[in-house]
């Protein structure tokens, strides 16, 4: 038989407008009311209908998180991590896919208002403005924004910058010797990964007659990232291996960078080191273990948390920012 709030109030000899309160953490009841009764609807196996109480106006428990959960790279790990320090605070999720559009963003965040989402956590890419949804977000009681550069909106955010561990990365192919050193990536945002790349050569004083960076389409239908990166390889360079260091927009690009070199003849890292990006959790159990940027997921989901939680206990808070640097992660395919 399925415990109400009418049978908790029974047992505790109290109204049900006492529990419900409690059990939402509204005032005027007391934190020792509400402890005895969160206690006691624990012990009796209750179960809020969460939908019926967004319906009417009051919290849900819910955090909505949008993400894209696609494309080059796979944040699934980070999500479930996400997902388990929400349920940590008795709170449930509802996760959406939002392409890395906008627009469809804007669709998911209306949803979840009249659902009754209490806060959302949402992953932006510099390509995307925050100012076509930003009116959305009084609708919620917490919102964090998880994106690669900073935005002047004013929402919490935690930024997670490439750019030190892609200078790292450019240090280490030229402080081993390495002199013709190329970075393979989907066509895109220029500013993320293309930009750090050639700003930190010319700033160690490496000259190039033509721009050292090739592209591939990572959006290719039905086809994996590994196939467009080979496709890219032979297309950028059809007779020769002009490159001596190549850092590698994923990690599933770098594994075809290591057949495609294998196929010419070519060791990594002998004779061109490797360097993938996202440290995915395959990348140390390949041969040679593979060099990547590991993106700091674990700090992400920790301030996050953090953000999210305050924010819903303390809706007054300022507006706070966050940066994050990721990490070159060093391993044997780079040298």
């Amino acid at each position: 038989m399925t415990t109400t709030i009418k049978d908790i109030a029974r047992k505790l000899s109290v109204s049900h407008v006492t529990v419900s309160k409690a059990l939402r953490g509204q005032s005027p009841i007391s934190l020792e009311m509400q402890k005895k009764v969160k206690e006691v609807a624990r012990e009796m196996g209750y179960r809020p209908n969460i939908m019926a109480r967004g319906l009417t106006g009051g919290k849900t428990q819910t955090v909505g998180i949008v993400f894209s959960l696609g494309g080059p790279h796979n944040p699934n790990e980070l999500v479930q991590m996400i997902t388990q320090k929400v349920h940590q605070h008795h709170y449930i999720t509802q996760v959406s896919d939002s392409l890395f559009e906008t627009d469809v963003i804007r669709r998911i965040l209306r949803d979840y208002i009249r659902r009754g989402v209490d806060a959302v956590v949402i992953q932006f890419s510099s390509h995307m403005h925050v100012e076509e949804i930003e009116d959305l977000f009084p609708a919620f009681e917490a919102v964090v924004l998880v994106m690669s550069i900073p935005t002047s909106t004013n929402i919490d955010q935690i930024v997670v910058t490439r750019q030190q561990a892609i200078y790292d990365v450019v240090d280490h192919f030229l402080d081993t010797g390495r002199s013709r050193p190329m970075i393979l990536v989907p066509p895109g945002p220029r500013e993320e990964k293309i930009e750090p790349f050639l700003r930190r050569l010319q700033e160690r004083g490496f000259h190039f007659k033509d721009e050292p960076a090739m592209y591939h389409q990572s959006h290719a239908a039905a086809t994996s990232l590994a196939d467009v990166a080979w496709e890219a390889l032979e297309t950028h360079c059809p007779d020769s291996v002009p490159f001596d260091a190549l850092l590698c927009g994923t990690d599933e690009t770098a594994v075809a960078a290591y057949k495609w070199l294998e196929a010419r003849g070519k060791k990594v890292p002998d004779d061109v080191a490797v360097v993938g990006f996202n440290d995915s959790t395959y990348a140390k159990f390949l041969s040679p273990s593979l060099a990547s940027v590991y993106r700091q997921d674990e700090e992400v989901t920790r301030l996050v948390e953090q953000m999210l939680f305050d924010r819903l206990e303390n809706p007054g808070l300022p507006p706070r920012r966050a940066d994050i640097q990721m990490t070159f992660m060093r391993r044997e395919s780079a040298g």
